[in-house]
């Protein structure tokens, strides 16, 4: 029988000095033992490389290497120079405030495997923690495209709800082997965070090549969309990581209110239409490569999907616009009388 493939791994660090040494563990604690693992610094200023050096140092793991940038990239130079060390068939990228459980690589792997249909991308759900490791919510409401609009009452599965050791305070939840093929984008589709992600190498090789500046966040967002357009993805219906929301993220920086909450203080619209605008240009500039790849037909599929959801994203801006001047108008003539 075949043997399975090794997995290459960069944990891209920028200012994490707190929570760095707990997602490098992590890593190393995966059941998956065939890892090869970068550890990109992003030019810290906080502290972050003395922690890094002693984790390294305290593991003594000869398949850890570690880069310190001298310069700040941001997350895709980084998550690039972390790559340019790696041969590996199938690559990760764990945000070093993030944390995976021990059978992350290796689910990812077996649904990777799968002897269905071969996909650039599998993803899954997440647990959410705070900076103390606290559970803040069992699974991410945004994980694959949650229907905002229900409106009747749902019973919820019994195996849904963690149990609760009084004594510990430990939760345990439990298994779900649930998986969903999505063949194609939509401007509704959810996947999750970068440290959720498995991805084909060819497949990141052949789609990583905007500028680091151009992808200083949001790299999984482009990469997971790209993943979607041109091979449809996997979702895998477990939590196999903790999502760190710390107060200080790069991007989500807000707080867990419950419902369908904003993880952000930043609106969400401009920065999606900024990176899809960006896979366009790469869907133009690398036409003849994606098509020899995927074929004609996908190529052109992807490119009229985005430009779509690019479409109804500004008739919806303008709509918003329209929707502010008229309450303006409203609230103007109302203080007016009072």
């Amino acid at each position: 029988m075949p043997s399975a493939p090794p997995v290459g791994i960069v944990v891209a660090n920028h200012n994490n000095a707190a929570y760095v040494e707990k997602a490098i563990d992590s890593v190393a604690r995966q059941t998956v033992r065939d890892l090869s693992v970068v550890i990109v610094d992003d030019a810290s200023t906080d502290g972050s490389d003395e922690a890094i050096r002693h984790c390294l140092s305290r593991l003594n793991d000869g398949r850890f290497r570690y880069v310190k940038l001298d310069g700040n990239t941001g997350q895709g130079g980084a998550v690039r120079r972390g790559m340019a060390m790696l041969d590996t068939p199938f690559v990760s990228f764990l945000d070093s405030d993030d944390i995976w459980y021990e059978d992350f690589v290796a689910r990812h792997l077996e649904v990777h495997l799968n002897a269905d249909f071969p996909v650039a991308l599998t993803y899954c759900d997440s647990h959410v923690i705070d900076a103390q490791n606290r559970l803040l919510a069992g699974t991410a409401w945004w994980f694959d495209s949650v229907d905002l609009g229900e409106r009747t009452p749902r019973a919820i599965d019994p195996a849904l709800v963690p149990r609760l050791d009084p004594a510990t305070g430990a939760l345990t939840y439990s298994p779900r082997r649930g998986l969903t093929f999505h063949p194609h984008w939509s401007a509704a589709s959810a996947t999750n965070t970068t440290a959720s992600m498995m991805f084909r190498r060819s497949f990141v090789d052949l789609i990583m090549v905007p500028p680091d500046e151009a992808l200083r966040l949001y790299v999984d967002f482009y990469l997971s969309t790209f993943a979607s357009l041109l091979t449809g993805s996997i979702a895998i219906h477990e939590a196999l990581y903790a999502y760190r929301m710390h107060g200080a993220n790069k991007h989500s920086n807000a707080t867990v209110p419950g419902g369908p909450y904003n993880s952000s203080s930043r609106r969400w619209r401009p920065i999606r239409d900024n990176v899809l605008k960006l896979i366009q240009v790469v869907l133009r500039d690398q036409a003849d490569a994606i098509r020899r790849t995927f074929g004609k037909e996908r190529h052109a599929m992807a490119e009229a999907t985005v430009a779509e959801a690019l479409r109804l994203s500004a008739v919806a801006s303008d709509n918003g616009e329209n929707d502010r001047k008229k309450t303006g108008t409203w609230l103007s003539r109302l203080l007016s009388r009072s």
